[in-house]
Order: structure tokens, then sequence, then C-alpha cells
């Protein structure tokens, strides 16, 4: 499924006369078919049905998405893949906002792969990292994310303790340090159970990371994902003191621009 922008997000007012806009609408309609033509040969090696569907025109980050998330429903889409270019300045930007907008207008599962993503990890996945921390969310996510496991993948559940201290919650940490690591203990433990229901063949780890000075934990999860050589990051979209209000703020969009291999973004909601 590809989508062309309407031309008049390229054509200055001066210059966008009749004729500039419909060259322009020709130039971005024919660009967009060649890359989808593109696409269904790639899939189409991998012994898929391919359907193609061209969208647009559309003006914006949100009728882009619009139109995406409208596409995916009435099509029942199970996951929407999208590429996200990380490069500097604006281009950057709007891929991400591209991304985020259209999260907020679809409850289906989202897969973002950055265009320089490693090589690596360009392959079935072997080794897939899920970002847990007990709620509804992040096991559902986990549910999500193993149906893109292979037989005998490698899971990492990853807790990320902030070492940001909440001053609404200053008195309870002086009261009691250690609630974080039994709240760690407690959401690794959900999470496992969930891997372990019916996958005997695969491998399940844990780990407590912290945030380091001048960290957030999209940077920890960066971090540990390198760290391990992950496949796939896998997340819950749900509101968390900012470590799962994915697409909605600026903790996903430091993920998501900063993130060096796929990540897969689960709605609580599909």
């Amino acid at each position: 499924m590809g989508i062309f922008e309407d031309p008049k997000a390229y054509l200055l007012p001066h210059s966008a006369t009749p004729a500039d806009v419909r060259e322009a609408f020709e130039e971005l309609k024919n660009d967009e078919l060649a890359s989808l033509e593109t696409a269904r040969s790639t899939l189409r090696s991998s012994g898929a049905q391919v359907h193609l569907r061209l969208l647009g025109p559309a003006l914006g980050n949100v009728e882009i998405s619009t139109q995406l998330a409208r596409a995916a429903r009435d099509w029942d889409a199970d996951l929407i893949v999208v590429g996200a270019e990380r490069t500097a300045g604006v281009i950057s930007l709007l891929a991400t906002k591209v991304s985020a907008e259209l999260a907020e207008h679809t409850h289906r599962a989202i897969l973002v792969v950055p265009g320089d993503a490693d090589e690596s990890t360009l392959h079935p996945a072997k080794r897939l990292l899920f970002a847990v921390d007990g709620s509804d969310a992040s096991l559902h996510a986990v549910r999500v994310g193993l149906r893109l496991a292979s037989p005998h993948a490698r899971l990492l559940a990853l807790f990320v303790e902030d070492r940001g201290i909440d001053l609404a919650q200053l008195r309870q940490f002086l009261i009691s340090p250690t609630l974080e690591t039994r709240t760690a203990d407690h959401a690794l433990a959900k999470a496992q159970a969930v891997m372990a229901e019916g996958n005997p063949g695969m491998t399940i780890e844990r780990l407590v990371s912290h945030t380091r000075l001048s960290e957030d934990v999209a940077c920890a999860i960066k971090r540990e994902a390198r760290s391990w050589k992950a496949d796939v990051v896998v997340v819950g979209a749900e509101d968390r003191n900012g470590m799962f209000s994915w697409f909605r703020g600026h903790e996903n969009e430091r993920v998501a621009r900063e993130i060096d291999r796929p990540l897969l973004v689960v709605n609580v909601a599909q």
C-alpha cells in the first residue's frame, strides 16, 4: 500500500499554477506506483500473495496517517509495516511524525523499520526484546510479539527503572527505595509466564536495567537492545509515567528516531 502527497505540499504559492499542479501530481503518482511495483516484486519472492493499493493525494501527516489507518481497517490488516528515515533534519522529523499520527488513528500493531537498520536484524526474528512494565498493555504486546518469533527464538523481558525521581513520589521513594525492585520482579515474572505458554522451544531471559546519567527510558531500551543484539524490540502502547506513552509524546519519538532495529508497537486496544 502506497500513498502520494498532494503537490501543494511541495509547490510554492506563486508557482502553483494549474499546469504545475497537474505535472507534479502525475510525477508524484508515478513515483509511488514505481515504488509499489518494487515492493510487490520483493514480497512475491517470499511466496506471499500481494495486493497493490495506491492512496492519495494527501496533504500533511494527519491526512496521510488517516488514509493509511482507514485502508488498514477496511482490509482488516493484522500488522502495519512502515519505514522510518533517521536522516538529520526535517525528513527525520516528518517520518517520525507520520508514524506517530498513524498510531493515533489505528489500533493495529505497527512495525517501524528504520531505513538504516543493521543488516543482521533483517531476517526472521530470532532474538526478541520485550520492554515490559507489568501492565496489561505490555503483556498484550508480549502475546502479539511472540507471533513474529521463530520456533527456537531467544526472548528477553526487559524492565527499565528510571533513576529520575518524580517529586510527587519523593516521599514514597524515601520511605521505600526498594519498591521498584519488587515492581520489576513482579512485571518480569508476569511477562515470563506469558512467554512460556505454549513455547517450549524458546529460550527466555530477563533483565532489569536502569537509566544512566542523562539517559531517559528510550535511550536505555536502545542501549540494551544493541547490547543484547535484538532483532526486534517490542513495546506496548499505554501511558505509564512516560514509559508507555508511545506515539503520544516525547518518549516514543526518541525511540522511533534513535532505534537502529525494527520496533513493534502494539496498541492495548488491538
